[in-house]
C-alpha cells in the first residue's frame, strides 16, 4: 500500500484519473473510501488524491496533533510530497474544516474549496455532541458508539422517514469494530477533539478563491445555519441547500449532491 510521511505522520493515500489535481478529505472518523460513490465521476476529469487523516484506516495514529491546523499542515505535506504544487480542495465535515486552515494557510496553493456538510466554529449544542461522544469512544463499548454516533448524526425527520436506512447504519458501524481494521479509540477521540478545536469565523473573510458550500437541509451534526454563515463570510462563495438530505450528503441518496460538487469543480477546472 503506498504510504508517504506527510508533517511527520506516515500517511496512506491512493491517487485515481488525470488531469488538475483534487484533493479529497474525508469527515472525522472516515478512512479514503469515504468519496468512493464520487470517484468515478471525478476521477474522469481530474487526479483524485485520497488519504488517511491521522488517526484512522492505514495512516498513522499518534498521541497528538488532532486540530484542523495541523491536520491541514498533514495535508499540505502530502501534496509537496506528490510534486504538487496547486490543488482543488475538497472536504467533508471535518474535512472542510482541515480545507478552510489549507486555504487560509497558503492561499495561493488552493484553486478552488469544496466545504461538504462543514462548519466555521463549533456552537454550544456542537459542542456538548462530542463532548459526549469522546466519552462514548473512550470508556464505553462500540455497540453504544455505533449507536449514539449515528442517532445523533442523522435527526429525526431523516430517521423518521428512513429508519430502515439508519438501523442498517447502526449496524454497518458495530461490524466494522469486529473487523481487522477496526478504528482506533484514541484516533476517533481525536477527530472529535479536532472538530472542537476548529474556529475560522474571524478569518474565513480573507479567503478568495472559488468557493462552493454545500448541506442538507436537515443536518443535525452542521446545521444549514454553518453554511449560511460560511457563505456570508467567503466573499466568492455559492451556497447550495439540498432538501431532505441528512450530514452525510456523500452517501446517503448521493446523485443529486455529486452532480452539483462536480459541475462546480468543473467550471473552476483550468483555473490558473
Amino acid at each position: 500500500m503506498p504510504h508517504i510521511t506527510a508533517n511527520g505522520v506516515r500517511t496512506f493515500y491512493r491517487t485515481l484519473g488525470e488531469g488538475p489535481a483534487l484533493l479529497l478529505i474525508a469527515g472525522n472518523g472516515m478512512d479514503h473510501t469515504a468519496f468512493d460513490e464520487q470517484l468515478p465521476l471525478f476521477a474522469k476529469h481530474f487526479r483524485c488524491i485520497v488519504y488517511d487523516l491521522r488517526g484512522i484506516g492505514a495512516s498513522e495514529v499518534p498521541d497528538s496533533g488532532y486540530t484542523p491546523a495541523e491536520m491541514a499542515k498533514d495535508a499540505l505535506a502530502l501534496l509537496s510530497a506528490l510534486e504538487i504544487e496547486q490543488a482543488h480542495v475538497a472536504g467533508y465535515s471535518l474535512g472542510g474544516a482541515i480545507a478552510q486552515e489549507m486555504a487560509l494557510a497558503q492561499p495561493q496553493r488552493v484553486l478552488s474549496l469544496s466545504l461538504y456538510s462543514s462548519y466555521e466554529r463549533p456552537l454550544p449544542y456542537m459542542r456538548l455532541r462530542y463532548d459526549i461522544l469522546i466519552k462514548v469512544v473512550e470508556e464505553t463499548t462500540p455497540e453504544l458508539w455505533a449507536m449514539y454516533s449515528a442517532f445523533s448524526a442523522f435527526g429525526p425527520e431523516f430517521i423518521n422517514a428512513h429508519e430502515r436506512a439508519l438501523r442498517d447504519e447502526i449496524a454497518k458501524r458495530i461490524e466494522r469494530w469486529k473487523q481487522g481494521d477496526a478504528p482506533s479509540r484514541t484516533g476517533l477521540a481525536g477527530h472529535y477533539r479536532a472538530i472542537l478545536a476548529h474556529d475560522t469565523a474571524e478569518r474565513l473573510c480573507e479567503l478568495r478563491c472559488p468557493t462552493w458550500i454545500a448541506v442538507g437541509s436537515t443536518d443535525a451534526v452542521t446545521p444549514v445555519w454553518h453554511s449560511q454563515r460560511m457563505h456570508q463570510l467567503i466573499a466568492n462563495s455559492t451556497l447550495s441547500v439540498f432538501p431532505g438530505k441528512p450530514h452525510r450528503l456523500l452517501n446517503f441518496e448521493a446523485e443529486e449532491f455529486t452532480r452539483g460538487a462536480l459541475g462546480f469543480l468543473l467550471t473552476h477546472r483550468n483555473r490558473p
